[in-house]
């Protein structure tokens, strides 16, 4: 028996747990016949009761341990509302999916109906970026005026011949310095925020079988040249990707939906026409923010207590 299964309860995957755990679970009625389960190397989820060996009617494959019942590793079981613990894409146990999200596979839709489960996403500020993306070019613009008064200054009045240099033009230059600074700070930081929101929206997107995941979204457009394609890929296809996930789950029907225009413009324009990108960029994060603070805030909107999904803590899985 592989050595890694995965198990859906009530819509949330934990494990991996070995064979010998799982025939544990089994014993004790943890795991019923109708559970889902999954490992490696299997195309889909199954229910428990095809899986041979697992159940004592069948031959058993996996010797359970002769010890006492062995205490449950704390690493492998998903606390409420905890990241599950493999890049599978969850799906409904009424529902077969492929586990895994294949880089630009032609995936199927999500499976209509049921819950997408809760996972960890850290709320987006629209805010933060705009204002360090605006102050970074207001800065550039004080930088030219304080730069071109400096020149002005020093010009305007040449020092005479055996007279200390003129130093009208330094304390602008100075100024100017700084600002340059400050500019360089604003954008590095808009540009960071930038990368982190495109993260954080694939990674609302993970357990529904997206076309990439998070790190290879922004990893992959650093490469030179390369990211020429990429981006296509990481924004122009995150509309794409977003709009299909929400549509397919129940509970997210009131999720806000990405403009794919406005993201493919962006792309475009940052090829072919940079100020296209720079004014597509606002409305293009708006919508991103959005998106990922429904998944930040949804819990505490979905669940009554606040805690989403339970985890295992004695539950009967299935």
């Amino acid at each position: 028996m592989s050595a890694n299964w995965f198990v859906l309860s009530e819509g949330q995957q934990l494990g991996p747990y070995t064979g010998e755990q799982l025939v544990q679970y089994a014993q004790e009625g943890r795991v019923a016949t109708e559970t889902m389960v999954w490992a490696e190397g299997m195309a889909e989820w199954v229910m428990a009761s095809q899986v041979p060996g697992l159940f004592p009617e069948a031959p058993v494959a996996v010797a359970a341990p002769a010890a006492a019942k062995p205490a449950l590793a704390t690493s492998n079981w998903a606390p409420p509302g905890a990241r599950p613990t493999s890049p599978l894409a969850t799906a409904p146990a009424t529902a077969a999916m492929s586990p895994y999200a294949t880089p630009h596979s032609s995936l199927a839709p999500a499976p209509a109906g049921g819950s997408y489960p809760f996972l960890p996403i850290k709320p987006a500020s629209f805010s933060l970026w705009m204002w360090t993306f605006i102050g970074g070019f207001i800065s550039l613009g004080l930088v030219v005026a304080f730069f071109a008064l400096g020149i002005s200054s020093a010009s305007s009045s040449p020092s005479a011949p055996g007279s200390p240099p003129n130093t009208d033009g330094v304390a602008p230059m100075l100024i100017a310095v700084c600002f340059y600074g400050l500019a360089i700070i604003c954008l590095i930081l808009s540009t960071i925020f930038f990368y982190m929101n495109v993260y954080r929206a694939w990674s609302c997107l993970r357990a529904g079988a997206p076309r990439t995941t998070p790190g290879q979204a922004i990893g992959m457009m650093f490469i030179p040249f390369y990211n020429l394609y990429w981006i296509f890929v990481a924004i122009a296809g995150l509309p794409k990707d977003w709009n299909r996930i929400v549509s397919s789950y129940d509970d997210l029907q009131k999720a806000p939906r990405l403009s794919e225009t406005t993201f493919l413009m962006f792309c475009i324009g940052s090829l072919v026409f940079p100020p296209l990108s720079m004014i597509v960029m606002f409305p293009m994060m708006s919508q991103l923010c959005a998106g990922i603070n429904f998944f930040a805030y949804r819990r505490n909107a979905t669940s009554p207590s606040g805690q989403g999904p339970s985890g295992f803590g004695g539950i009967k899985f299935g």
